[in-house]
Parts: C-alpha cells; sequence; structure tokens
C-alpha cells in the first residue's frame, strides 16, 4: 500500500488503518474556460471494503441531482465488479466483528487456487500486505 495515514471511512466513519485494506478515492479541481488554468491541491477520502462492497451492491445515485456521488458509485462499482476481493475482504471483517473465526488463507495450495482463479478471470494480481502479529512477513489477502 502506498503512503497514506489512517483516515475515517467516508461512510461508516470507522478509522482505517495503513495497514488495512481499504480504497482511496482521490479528489482534485481544475478551473478550466481561463486563461490560466489553476488546480487545487489534492485531497484524499478513503473507503473501507465493507463500505465499498456495500455501496457498489447499492442503488444508484441520480446523476442529475447528485453527479459526484454518481461519478464515485460508477467508480466503486466498476473496481468491486472487476475484482472478487473486495467482497472476500468485506466477509472477513463481517466475521471479525461477529466475534468469529477468520481462516488463515495463506496457505501454498489456496494461494495457488486463488492465482489460477484469477488469471481465468483475467484479473489483476493479488495486493501483499504486511501483518504486525506475526513476524512482519508477506500475506496475501489479510484484513484487519
Amino acid at each position: 500500500m502506498g503512503a497514506r495515514q489512517a483516515a475515517p471511512c467516508i461512510r461508516c466513519n470507522e478509522i482505517v488503518e495503513i495497514n488495512e485494506a481499504a480504497l482511496v478515492a482521490d479528489i482534485r479541481l481544475r478551473t478550466v474556460g481561463i486563461e490560466e488554468a489553476i488546480r487545487s491541491p489534492q485531497a484524499s477520502v478513503c473507503i473501507c471494503v465493507t463500505c465499498a462492497d456495500l455501496m457498489s451492491k447499492g442503488d444508484e445515485p441520480p446523476q442529475r441531482t447528485r453527479p459526484l456521488d454518481h461519478v464515485v458509485y460508477e467508480l466503486l462499482q466498476e473496481l468491486v465488479t472487476n475484482d472478487p476481493s473486495f467482497t472476500f475482504l468485506s466477509w472477513i471483517q463481517m466475521r471479525k466483528s461477529r466475534g468469529l473465526p477468520v481462516a488463515n488463507f495463506i496457505e501454498p495450495k489456496f494461494l495457488k487456487a486463488w492465482d489460477d482463479f484469477r488469471k481465468a478471470m483475467k484479473l489483476p494480481a493479488l495486493v501483499e500486505q504486511t501483518d504486525e502479529e506475526s513476524s512482519g512477513a508477506g500475506k496475501r489477502l489479510k484484513a484487519s
């Protein structure tokens, strides 16, 4: 994961730590139709995987009355429908929040099957994340 700070999810307001999987929406404004174009600094907002999964499956915001929400909805839905990791990570988060055990998915057999599945679906490779609780070794599909 690139350099980012812990930030609240824009939907549930829970803090998304830097070692947790999440989506970040980068926003920048620029002027048009003016001789010297002006650009704003970039701002970022965080969306946790659970909210990303829920938002992508929710009702589409009306484009005419909520254009920014509509753009975010379309981009989010595109990401989530192209990668099953969001639903999978959301499921892991839900199990943790209910106090249920979370299976360890770093076994080579599972990782090979997951990689084969993603290749068959022509999806991008998994992102490795570090686990602070272990020796800091990289793990795949780690949800905190």
